[in-house]
């Protein structure tokens, strides 16, 4: 059986059969000394990764039985076309080849070269972009070399940190993630390079901080993210303001996306829609893919070393929008952004792919614009504003739904009758619990975001327009739901 003893979820099946993606890559030992060194080398200019030498891309144990002894210098060899050498850890795991002779593979695991890119000695640069390893053009090395600071930056320590800051939750979620359940927490997070000792003290990375520690905040005051929902398509202050649920959350990044995926999904309706059998069935707002992982790339990817601004979320009836600092990294522009993966903070995106919110390929972005068109609503915008702050518009064609749910409660005489007596609050009431069915006291409070009494005084008042009704086994049955009164 094949595994690892570096990356324990290199095992047999991911080693044969896995898709080859940004991290690992096979090759056959038959492959050209120099086009080894192209790959270790684009390995090292992305996020790191392993490449597995001695078997086919279908996954056959092929082994260095074949090649004499080129399994003893191809590292060696290698390096040799490559003017830096990053740092690179290699591996030597016993087979039984296809041929039936016991033979073996090499398993070479690329650290990232934080400080500098890695040239061949024609001076070309690689880099391993989703399946593939490219040569880049002159203008894309220029972008690529001021990016690299933006690496290093997750690795820097954190000081004024120490192992009490450690979310010792958040630590065992991530152990489960990577099959080490059975190591401490301590020499999981050493191991991973998020906790580093200084003068015989442990503190967390800057990558470490903002993954586990139970406030990011504390030490960096913009790694919160804030929703705010309006009534209305705009926002509005003083007397008009127009807020009606806002919440902010300081947690480590998984935690945190979990929760503000919690807390929009209640934010958000659910609509009437006639499918094409004729039966009314339910959709929502907005396909939640689309909107989560809009959330989830603007935690993993946002400029962190920027300060003054935090991620924002902004829930109007007509649209999302979704606001996080820093330009796009890397290659990416708002032109190629999907299609071209370039990881900004490769330690958090790597993290929060093991925790299985982080797309791999950039597949996360091309299934947005996929999910929108599902749904016919308009394709997502993405844009710059104020010149460092890049904002993703989802739309969400609430002209033609509104109507729609307008047309339905016209339909009943009493509202009808009484519609231009009614808040938009009480109207918004009206369509929750026209758009589900019913609804409970406790729903409407978390939907509405006022206090329970004021929520229980709008129901009276519809009450007493005899708009709705309670069904329950009493008047104080505190799971007693609300409906339209037929």
């Amino acid at each position: 059986m094949l595994q690892s003893e570096i990356k324990e979820e290199l095992n047999e099946k991911y080693i044969r059969y896995a898709k080859e993606n940004q991290k690992f890559d096979r090759k056959s030992a038959k492959k050209d000394i120099k086009e080894i060194a192209n790959h270790i080398a684009g390995f090292a200019n992305a996020d790191g990764g392993t490449l597995a030498i001695g078997i086919t891309d279908d996954g056959k144990l092929e082994g260095f039985e074949n090649y004499g002894n080129k399994s003893e210098n191809i590292l060696k060899s290698s390096v040799q076309y490559l003017k830096t050498i990053p740092e690179i850890k290699t591996e030597k795991l016993n087979i039984i080849n296809s041929n039936g002779h016991e033979d073996f593979i090499l398993l070479l695991h690329i650290e990232i070269s934080h400080n500098s890119l890695i040239r061949n000695v024609k001076d070309e640069v690689y880099l391993r972009r989703g399946d593939s390893t490219i040569k880049l053009t002159d203008e894309q090395i220029q972008i690529l070399k001021v990016d690299r600071p933006e690496i290093s930056y997750e690795n820097q320590v954190v000081l004024e940190s120490t192992i009490d800051d450690i979310d010792t939750d958040m630590v065992n979620i991530y152990k489960k993630s990577i099959n080490a359940e059975n190591k401490s927490d301590l020499d999981v997070l050493k191991a991973s390079h998020f906790l580093k000792e200084i003068n015989g003290v442990l503190h967390l990375t800057n990558a470490g901080v903002l993954l586990f520690a139970k406030d990011p905040t504390i030490f960096f005051p913009c790694a919160r993210l804030r929703v705010i929902k309006y009534s209305g398509n705009n926002m509005q202050t003083g007397e008009s303001l127009n807020i009606i649920k806002e919440e902010t959350f300081r947690l480590p990044l998984y935690k945190l996306i979990i929760e503000a995926q919690k807390f929009i999904k209640i934010q958000l309706r659910d609509f009437n829609h006639l499918n094409k059998e004729g039966i009314f069935e339910k959709v929502p707002e907005y396909p939640e893919f689309a909107w989560l992982e809009g959330i989830t790339n603007a935690v993993t990817h946002r400029n962190y070393a920027m300060l003054g601004e935090h991620i924002k979320v902004f829930i109007f009836d007509d649209r999302m929008e979704i606001r996080s600092l820093g330009k796009l990294p890397g290659l990416v522009t708002l032109e190629n952004m999907r299609n071209v993966r370039y990881a900004r903070n490769t330690k958090i995106s790597e993290t929060l792919l093991d925790l299985g919110l982080v797309k791999e390929l950039n597949e996360g972005v091309s299934r947005i614009y996929e999910e929108m068109s599902k749904f016919f609503l308009d394709e997502p915008e993405y844009m710059y504003e104020d010149g460092d702050i890049l904002k993703l518009t989802l739309k969400n064609n609430i002209v033609m739904r509104d109507k729609r749910v307008h047309e339905t409660l016209q339909k009943n005489e009493t509202i009808k009758n009484n519609w231009e007596l009614l808040t938009y609050i009480e109207k918004d009431i009206l369509s929750f619990i026209n758009d589900r069915g019913e609804a409970n006291t406790t729903e409407l409070t978390k939907y509405t975001g006022r206090s329970r009494n004021t929520v229980l005084s709008y129901l009276r008042k519809l009450e007493d327009l005899e708009i709705i009704e309670w069904i329950g086994t009493s008047n104080h049955d505190p799971k007693k739901k609300f409906i339209l009164k037929k």
